[in-house]
Order: structure tokens, then C-alpha cells, then sequence
């Protein structure tokens, strides 16, 4: 359940921004195949990934696996 809110939700949360995959990857620093990969739920972020897409979109960790 959370690997798929978790996917849907980066990419909702990125669209609503107006961000693309490339700029948040050169934003967070976390290559643009591994944002993709979180996107589509192919790879799941470990917890420093999580905790730098979370402050980066000012939106708390749990929000990003469906608890908030």
C-alpha cells in the first residue's frame, strides 16, 4: 500500500508545484532515473531520500506514504 500512495502522491505533489523530474533532481541532488523510479514505484527511497523530498516540497514525511 505505501510504495503505491508513495509513488502517486511525488508525482501529484510535483505536477502541483510545476516542477519537472529534471528540476527537482537538480534541486535535491538525487539523480532524475531515481526520481522517475520513485514516480512510477519501480524504486522506493531510502530515508534520507525521503526526508530531502519531504523538505524540499515543505511536506512532512508522512504525508509522502499516506499517513497525513
Amino acid at each position: 500500500m505505501y510504495r503505491e500512495v508513495f509513488a502517486s502522491r511525488l508525482k501529484k505533489v510535483r505536477k502541483e508545484t510545476g516542477f519537472t523530474q529534471r528540476e527537482v533532481s537538480a534541486e535535491t541532488g538525487i539523480p532524475l532515473s531515481t526520481i522517475a523510479k520513485y514516480e512510477t514505484g519501480k524504486l522506493e527511497p531510502d530515508l534520507e531520500k525521503l526526508g530531502i523530498l519531504a523538505e524540499f516540497y515543505n511536506k512532512p514525511a508522512d504525508y509522502f506514504i499516506g499517513r497525513a
